[in-house]
């Protein structure tokens, strides 16, 4: 039984950007066993601790705002949890806040993320009219690598604004059903760049916001 549910919000550094989510995932469990913290487990032959995360973060991306989800069979003060949480939480990941949520068995789904592409350390120019060129477009095509195949996908409805400051590039995605529109991509349409020659440019999600369906 759900007693409680909180939410975590906290900061995935630049020094750790390349762990996988996996790896995130376990450091957190661990992080949640360290502190002692009442978390519900989940039922069958395998139990493991309901923290769920609602949005897997890219390998190679920095994060100034992730979130995970946590049930709990007891009830605990929210400043309790920061405070056993803050003690034990690993290298590479910083606590931000942790605030109570409704009851619910539901998890959250993106409604709003933001991003910042780091051109200037990149030395990429774009030229400030290509952004509502690209945004007056129908559709943005792009053939999207898998490991076996390429998947062709259409960025445009999940392409939300695009801002220049101080030459680096900010871009709001709103993902649905339909997809998502991964940064790098936007990027390569921008510049007319393929992906693979875009990966040494340095990418941080700035927010994220949230909604149950």
């Amino acid at each position: 039984m759900i007693l409680q549910k909180v939410e975590i919000r906290f900061e995935k550094s630049e020094a750790i950007r390349f762990i996988s989510h996996h790896d995130l995932m376990r450091a957190m469990m661990r992080a949640v066993r360290r502190a002692g913290l009442p978390v519900r487990l989940t039922e069958g032959y395998n139990p493991r601790s309901r923290i769920v995360f609602p949005v897997a973060l890219e390998v190679g991306i920095a994060s100034l705002d992730e979130v995970a989800e946590i049930e709990f069979d007891q009830w605990l003060d929210t400043q309790d949890v920061f405070r056993r949480l803050d003690s034990v939480f690993p290298p590479g990941l910083k606590l931000k806040a942790v605030q109570e949520m409704p009851l619910l068995r539901a998890g959250r789904i993106p409604e709003r993320v933001l991003y910042l592409l780091h051109l200037r350390e990149a030395g990429i120019q774009l030229p400030p009219e290509s952004l509502p060129k690209l945004l007056e477009a129908a559709t943005l095509p792009f053939q999207r690598p898998r490991e076996k195949r390429v998947q062709n996908v259409d960025l445009r409805p999940a392409l939300s604004a695009l801002k220049l400051t101080m030459d680096d590039l900010e871009i709001e995605v709103r993902p649905s059903q339909n997809g998502t529109a991964r940064p790098l991509e936007v990027l390569s349409l921008l510049t007319g760049q393929p992906l693979e020659s875009l990966k040494r440019v340095r990418v941080t999600k700035t927010r994220m916001d949230l909604r149950f369906p």
